[in-house]
């Protein structure tokens, strides 16, 4: 256990912020008032040395990163020291995203206007470069505790937006290029047998190989969601897919919410789901606001979330690899969800950045090969890319995903070992 005393009026940002680092660094920790092990201090001696002007800028509500970060993302203090401790606060809480701002199309907090695209550093484990900083730069501390190693894991998922889509994405090419016995199977599994997007056994059966399990996040409500985004297009209570769904539950997977565009709770819709394990979430379309979103989520008892990705670009939302509990900004402490922010999606690769599957994957495991240690990467591979008749690529790309997991034997965590380890 290791004592901290806190000299700032930001007590329980700092507190919060502490209790990540400890969680990185592998100790326990307490706050007290005297015969502290750890002093932080905004005046004088400090063991841990924090800026009053950070203090100054945070208590007058101003959240604009620039306001905080000049030629990098790293606060300074007035001495020119590099203030780690309060730098990770800013990153870790997701602060750029309590300021006004002008949404994307689909009412989300745009990449172009983030502190990582401006710093060009959303592939960045910055956090966790941070806090080996902060721990190196400690010498009492490191007299205390040796650090710890995070060997990466994997998080596994899937989105299930659509499960008779395969026909109609399918079968222009397929009557292009002549393949009408191909076009016909899709037709009589659309009409007659299961449509192609709901065989799930196929990535089941390509994960078992690696002895990896999967998440697969299901839309409780069908139709439009809003006149630009569809939900599901398939009922969450029809047979078929409850089948399916109690399938992937026998064959030792999860089943978790996809929460639809509308105005239920994710309480509601888990209460539809019926089938679930425990209270996994991801906002359809990555669409959230902060704090609305976050107090949304705690407000209806979600244990993990996995929506804080940005869907135009693979890395790392709040610039940290590992799970953490939100800061609650009104509250001044975490919120009880865990979130598992999401690093890549195939989306992303393939109609944001206009990839090519050999493309994306140079670009996917360059960025796994940099990030060996201190992350969970979660990995969302939509059903359709395993379905896909005009380019097999990505189904081999998710292969070799799976294989980089085995050949470095790293491992792929459930919802259940993520709530274990981190909560």
């Amino acid at each position: 256990m290791i004592k901290f005393k806190i000299e700032s009026d930001l007590h329980k940002e700092y507190e919060w912020v502490i209790s990540i680092f400890a969680k990185y660094i592998g100790f326990d920790c307490a706050f007290v008032n005297e015969e502290e092990d750890i002093l932080i201090a905004e005046h004088g001696l400090g063991d841990i040395q924090i800026s009053h002007f950070f203090k100054n800028i945070f208590i007058s509500g101003d959240y604009q990163f620039k306001s905080y970060f000049k030629k990098e993302p790293l606060h300074y203090s007035a001495s020119g020291k590099p203030d780690y401790l309060s730098t990770c606060f800013y990153l870790l809480s997701y602060l750029q995203e309590y300021t006004d701002y002008v949404p994307d199309k689909y009412d989300r907090f745009p990449y172009e206007i983030s502190l990582q695209k401006y710093f060009n550093c959303i592939e960045e484990n910055l956090v966790a470069k941070y806090f080996d900083a902060l721990y190196e730069s400690t010498p009492k501390l490191k007299s205390l505790v040796q650090k710890k190693i995070h060997k990466t894991k994997f998080f596994l998922t899937h989105d299930i937006d659509s499960v008779y889509g395969a026909l109609g994405n399918n079968y222009k090419y397929l009557l292009k290029n002549g393949k009408i016995g191909t076009l016909l199977q899709l037709i009589f599994n659309h009409y007659m047998k299961t449509p192609d997007y709901l065989l799930l056994d196929k990535i089941m059966d390509i994960e078992d190989v690696y002895d990896v399990k999967s998440t697969f996040f299901w839309i409780v409500n069908y139709g439009m969601g809003n006149p630009k985004i569809k939900n599901a297009d398939y009922h969450i209570d029809n047979k078929k897919i409850k089948d399916v769904r109690e399938n992937i539950f026998k064959r030792g997977n999860t089943n978790a919410l996809h929460k639809s565009v509308s105005t239920e709770t994710h309480a509601k819709e888990f209460q539809k789901l019926g089938d679930h394990l425990l209270e996994v979430n991801r906002n359809h379309y990555l669409q959230i606001e902060l704090p609305g979103g976050f107090n949304g989520m705690e407000n209806s008892e979600v244990k993990i979330d996995s929506t804080m990705g940005f869907p135009e670009t693979i890395g790392f939302r709040n610039n940290y690899g590992l799970p953490i509990h939100p800061y609650k900004l009104k509250g001044k402490w975490a919120y009880n969800f865990i979130e598992v922010p999401l690093t890549i999606m195939d989306t992303t690769l393939k109609y944001y950045n206009n990839n090519n599957s050999t493309q994306a994957r140079n670009i996917v495991l360059n960025f796994l090969e940099k990030n060996k240690t201190d992350a969970v990467m979660t990995i969302l591979w939509h059903n359709n890319y395993f379905f896909d008749h005009r380019d097999k690529g990505w189904i081999d790309l998710y292969k070799d995903v799976l294989q980089f997991i085995k050949e470095n034997s790293l491992s792929a965590a459930s919802p259940i070992q993520l709530l274990e380890e981190f909560k």
